[in-house]
Formats: C-alpha cells, structure tokens, sequence
C-alpha cells in the first residue's frame, strides 16, 4: 500500500516538472507559477516519507546565491538589488527544492528523460513556428518578417515576449536535446519528424543571427560526435556543419553579424555594431573591475556604476540603451568581485567533473554550450535565462548526484 501512495506521489511531481520543460510557451507570469507547483510537490511527497535533504546538492548548487546576496549589504541601492536577488532567486529554489528528492527517486524520475527532452523540443519548436505564423498571416509580409521578426518577439508578444537571445538559445539547446532523442529513436516516421524540427530550428537560429548561440552549438555538436565514439556519424556531422556554414556564408544578415568581428573597434572610432559595442562595454568594465577587483560593488550598485562610467567617457549611446556588462564573467566580477566568480568558477567546475566522472554527457555539454554564451550575455541576470540555467544544471546534476551514491 505504502508503495502505491509513494508511487502516486511521484507521479504528480513528474508532471510538474513536465510542465517546467514546457516553459517556453508558458506566459510570464505563469512560470512562477509553474515553479511553485514544483516545489510544493516535491515538498508534500518528502513530507509523506521519511525526511531526505542533500546537504552537499544544495551547497554546491546554491553558493553562488548566497555570495551575491552577501554583496546586497554593501550596496546603496538596496531597491534594485531586491529586485535583482528576486530575479535571481532560481538560483536558491532549484537547489532547495532538488535536494529533497532521494537517490531512488531521481533514478525513478530519469526513466522520463526522454519523455521531458521531447515536452522541450516540441515546445520550442511550437513556440518559433506559431509566433511567425501569426505576425506573417496577420500583421507582417515576408521580407518584412525576416528583417524585423527579432524585434516583434522583444516588444509585440505581450507577456510571451522574449528577446531574441535568449530564443537563440533555447533553439541551440532544443537541437542538443534531439540528438540525445534521435539515439534512441527507431521508427523513421519520428526520426524525419525530429530531422524536420532541427532543420526548422536551425533557420530560426539563423533568422536571429546571434553568434554566440551559434557558436556554441557548433562546439556542443562536435564534442556529442565524439561522445558517441561512432565513425558513422563522422560523414553525417560534416554535412551538417559545411551546411550550416555555407547557409551563414550566403544569408546576409548572419553574414553580416561575423563579418563584424573582422573589424573590432571602440564605438568613438569604428561603427556602431553589436560587436564593437560589446568591445566598449568590456572596455569599460574592465576598468571599474580593476579599481574594486576582491568585492566588486554590490548587488545594488554594479550596473548603476557600469551606466555612471559610460557617461563619463563620453559613450551616450551606451548610457541611453542602458546596457548591462553582456559577459558572466565580468557581470561577477562587477557584483561580488574575485570571490563571487571563483565561487561560481568552482561549482559550476565541481559539476562538470562529477559529469565527466560519471559520464553525465547532458550535463557536460550543457555546461560547456552556457560557459560559451556567457562570454557574450548575462544570462544569470534575466529571468529568461537564468530560470532556465538553473533548471537545467539541478535537474541534470541529479544524475550525477544518483550514480555517484551507487559507486
């Protein structure tokens, strides 16, 4: 009987995370929601057994929170601050909420793993395709859509908006996921389906002509090949990506986004591009981490320091568009200084090796394709992306967590 009720106790909590991988097409304000079902779940089935907590889960998962929330107490803008710690909060939650879950029932929740990969897949896939669909048919012509569609996305979509960014990455992580669902795929009806996906993935990543996103896919595609240890995927892998590359090369819009790296100037002597404004932001900040390198300026402050700093060197434009650091690394530094990045560079590093060890191939790659793009976004700053970083890293680090206790 006691097994019945456990069972269905688990039931319900794989059901919400099943709604979490379908996030995507959730509104804004229905993903708190979403989240909160989940942990209300997961903490009425660990109040109906015998009390489970991971000490070391929730430590390593949720120490950088804590070092962020730290800088809160030294920061005079303590408004802003509150408001960023509650952007960020997924960094705590996910931690909190994962570490009651018990080694038998995370191998039990895995079982799913390939159900919640397509719930991913199918959503981001829905979510691309039905929003074209509806500014074209209602509201856009053609050439009109694939110049403008980026910005529709950003301001047109009510509480769907979502900027093109962090759509990018969703489309790059969907096509990560399908290759782990084309493995275990035997019927070619789904096989052409999971094909037709990617390929439609792939030109909406192309549409949005951001480099990082696409970058990172390339690299996380490479090292899944040689995951695989299988000399028939080499000719596959290299149609691929000489397509890709030559579907870059003859796009002009996408063309035109690499070829900015060619030329990289400050904006008071080169262009105005979304490569060398990054140049002037990392400039800039450069500077303000030298002169607070240990603590940083707070939680509350960073980017009021970041917006002073491009005023007084005279980068207006930066100051009117009010642009964030638009790299991790400098963000943390920035916030908490050589203390909340080291502390962010060890546990994110204490995951990868534990996924390296255990051969969490998932995990691995998913650490490798956010370590990329954060070179080039704060993601870890806007709930578009770090609800969805801090999803991924706990729900996947489970199973390192699992097979860990079994060796």
């Amino acid at each position: 009987m006691e097994t019945i009720k456990s069972f269905k106790r688990l039931t319900i909590v794989k059901i919400a995370l099943g709604i979490l991988f379908a996030l995507v097409v959730l509104p804004s304000n229905m993903k708190a929601i979403a989240i909160l079902l989940f942990g209300v779940a997961v903490l009425i089935n660990s109040l109906q057994r015998k009390w489970h907590f991971d000490k070391r889960f929730f430590i390593t998962n949720g120490l950088l929170y804590v070092a962020i929330a730290v800088t809160y107490f030294y920061s005079d803008n303590q408004e802003y601050g509150q408001r960023k710690l509650l952007q960020m909060a997924s960094l705590i939650v996910f931690p909190f909420v994962f570490a009651m879950l018990t080694k038998a029932e995370s191998k039990e929740i895995f079982k799913n793993l390939t159900t919640y990969l397509w719930i991913y897949v199918i959503g981001v896939f829905l979510f691309n395709v039905i929003s074209f669909l509806w500014f074209f048919g209602m509201h856009y012509s053609f050439p009109e859509m694939m110049e403008h569609f980026g910005t529709i996305l950003r301001v047109k979509m009510g509480k769907f908006n979502i900027h093109p960014i962090y759509l990018s990455m969703h489309c790059s992580i969907a096509i990560l996921f399908s290759f782990y669902i084309l493995r275990e795929l035997r019927s070619k009806v789904k096989i052409a389906t999971i094909l037709g996906i990617d390929i439609t993935l792939v030109l909406f990543l192309l549409l949005y002509a951001k480099k990082g996103p696409l970058i990172a896919l390339i690299i996380v595609f490479s090292l899944f090949v040689v995951f695989q240890r299988k000399q028939k995927l080499l000719k596959p892998y290299l149609i691929a990506i000489t397509t890709l590359i030559f579907l870059t090369i003859v796009i002009p819009k996408t063309r035109d986004r690499f070829v900015e790296l060619l030329k990289i100037e400050n904006l008071d002597k080169g262009e105005i591009t979304s490569t060398n404004i990054r140049y002037t932001i990392y400039d800039t900040a450069q500077k303000l981490i030298v002169a607070s390198p240990l603590t940083g300026y707070g939680i509350g402050d960073y980017n009021d320091v970041l917006q002073e700093k491009y005023t007084q060197d005279g980068n207006l434009l930066l100051a009117e568009r009010k642009y964030n650091a638009h790299n991790q690394y400098f963000s943390l530094l920035l916030i908490g200084g050589v203390i909340s990045l080291i502390i962010f560079l060890c546990t994110t590093g204490m995951n990868l090796v534990y996924a390296i060890r255990f051969n969490n191939q998932l995990l691995i790659l998913l650490l490798v394709f956010y370590a990329i793009v954060m070179f080039t976004e704060n993601i870890l700053e806007r709930e578009a992306g770090i609800i969805f970083f801090a999803f991924f890293l706990n729900f996947f680090s489970l199973k390192s967590l699992y097979t860990s206790e079994e060796n």
